[in-house]
């Protein structure tokens, strides 16, 4: 009775440690961009939109339009994928079951966006460090 209760306690101990090294990784924020925008897709019932929320690199809100999608198809996508957006701090996200072709467009309209923030933010660093040699010659 003894070493079934070893054997037991062992193998929780090994199921412990193995779903520790399931939790998730920390994400990576994207440069050190700043600012809202927006970008569209087409959906399967027709144009989506994402504005996009970033501060220091980080997605901190993500809203998802899309009028013209089926509410229980798309709808589930456009209710859900903002979450995971902001929680992976990445366009890319699990894509919802039955409704693929407006899952695609929620993360190409999110990308498009992200793609914005961060061009913006690298131009205003262009910007500054253009300022900076005019004011050294």
């Amino acid at each position: 009775m003894k070493n079934r209760t070893l054997l037991v306690l062992a193998i929780c101990a090994l199921a412990a440690m193995a779903l520790v090294g399931c939790g998730s990784a920390p994400v990576a924020a994207i440069g050190n961009a700043t600012g809202t925008e927006s970008g569209s897709a087409q959906g399967f019932g027709g144009e989506v939109t994402v504005t996009v929320t970033m501060a220091n690199g980080f997605i901190t809100e993500v809203v998802c339009k899309g009028d013209a999608e089926s509410p229980t198809i798309g709808g589930p996508v456009l209710l859900r994928a903002p979450g995971q957006i902001i929680r992976y701090n990445s366009a890319q996200f699990d894509s919802i079951s039955g409704a693929t072709v407006t899952s695609m467009a929620v993360a190409e309209a999110a990308q498009a966006a992200i793609d914005k923030i961060v061009a913006g933010a690298s131009g205003a660093a262009s910007a500054l460090d253009q300022e900076e040699i005019a004011e050294d010659e």
